[in-house]
């Protein structure tokens, strides 16, 4: 499960139906090293030409008319750790899946709902009601789940079992959770698509790379999406 606009959402809900930015670009403003840049922003800010990690004096001097509030991480983070307790209806293993995303392991779960789809109408439809938008994945791969639910086109995707390599090939190779630098060197070597890693020679990639801790970490990443490795997870207790 990702929430995408979970800081923004999670502050809306808090003010108990008061006025709130909808139509007017808001951004959420974090203090940095780097000074003051913006961490979250509504549609209306994007649409704007906005983007997260953009100064707020530079974001002023393009958006004159942007709102904002302080960031609150910590706030955030006891947000998500909430709805990883209530999505339990769902799963007795779950956790949260970094800073705005929850990972659940419904082996067994569909049929109580009525099968997978009922399921994960119910989960987007619920988490509607309490105001925050989900977009939701089932794979056989926790890799593989986490990438769809942020990067596939649509959302409440459901992959049949042994099919999770195709739904992936087309993503971008963001998906598979790397550093950035990394996933910049592969785009650079011509890499977008996780797709066009799946015959590509060990040798051939580290040729490319000039760097084995790369290479490692790449074919780390890409097993663990298609089920090749085993990925620990710690569910909450």
């Amino acid at each position: 499960v990702w929430l995408p606009a979970l800081p923004i959402e999670r502050l809306k809900r808090m003010r108990n139906g008061k006025p709130f930015p909808v139509d007017r670009p808001f951004a959420l403003v974090g203090s940095e090293d780097r000074g003051l840049l913006l961490t979250a922003l509504n549609a209306a800010a994007l649409s704007a030409g906005l983007s997260p990690g953009l100064g707020l004096a530079d974001a002023r001097a393009i958006c004159p008319q942007l709102a904002t509030a302080a960031a609150a991480p910590e706030k955030d983070a006891v947000c998500l750790l909430a709805l990883a307790r209530w999505s339990g209806r769902y799963s007795p293993s779950l956790n949260v899946d970094g800073d705005d995303g929850l990972w659940l392991d419904v082996t067994g779960v569909p049929h109580l709902f009525g099968g997978a789809r009922d399921l994960l109408d119910d989960m987007a439809r619920r988490f509607a009601k309490l105001g925050f938008s989900a977009r939701i994945a089932l794979a056989e791969t926790l890799g593989g789940a986490h990438a769809l639910a942020r990067y596939a086109h649509s959302s409440s995707i459901i992959v049949p079992q042994g099919q999770i390599g195709e739904a992936l090939a087309p993503l971008p190779v963001e998906a598979l959770r790397l550093d950035g630098d990394i996933t910049r060197l592969l785009k650079r070597l011509g890499l977008k698509r996780i797709g066009q890693l799946y015959d590509l020679p060990r040798t051939s990639l580290e040729r490319r790379f000039h760097s084995h801790q790369a290479t490692e970490a790449v074919l780390h990443r890409l097993d663990q999406a298609l089920g090749r490795r085993e990925e620990p997870r710690n569910p909450l207790l």
